[in-house]
């Protein structure tokens, strides 16, 4: 039972786990994210795998652990992997792995490049190009009151002596 057990966990053990790259001959897959890689707490995200040729099952890995976070079988070039009503604790790096039906069940293709997921929440969101605009702003009323001094300055010494106030 024990030898049943350890052959069941070697066989889910991924190759892309190891420090060992598989063959250049199992490309890497993409890996990308609808609606975007940048979403408020409680979207719906759908990360999907496409391998560069039909594939059978699909595992999805989030860094830092390392059994797959979700498995996919399928008979395409395309997994979809749902991640329901994010939260903040679900951003970071994802990266998925493919496998075809003549493969073992250990050997997995290249890892895909990783894909930076962000939940944030929109009020703490970057002010930065919000900032630039009022501090542009600022600087174009200050000049407009400079202008409009030397103009004032200009024209009290330009003016007749019995007209001066």
């Amino acid at each position: 039972m024990a030898l049943v057990l350890i052959l069941q966990l070697l066989t889910l053990w991924p190759l892309c786990h190891t420090d060992s790259a598989p063959s250049a001959s199992y490309p890497k897959p993409w890996l990308g994210a609808q609606p975007a890689t940048v979403v408020t707490p409680g979207v719906n995200v759908t990360l999907r795998c496409r391998a560069p040729q039909p594939a059978w099952r699909f595992a999805l890995f989030k860094s830092g652990e390392t059994d797959p976070l979700l498995l996919r079988e399928v008979s395409s070039e395309l997994a979809e992997f749902f991640l329901e009503e994010v939260t903040p604790a679900q951003g970071g790096s994802y990266h998925c792995c493919y496998g075809k039906p003549d493969w073992a069940p250990s050997v997995w293709s290249q890892p895909s490049d990783a894909l930076e997921l962000l939940v944030t929440d929109s009020s703490s969101s970057d002010y930065t190009r919000e900032n630039l605009v009022r501090l542009g702003l600022a600087g174009l009323v200050l000049i407009s009151l400079g202008v409009l001094v030397a103009f004032d300055c200009r024209s009290q010494n330009h003016a007749p002596a019995g007209v001066r106030p």
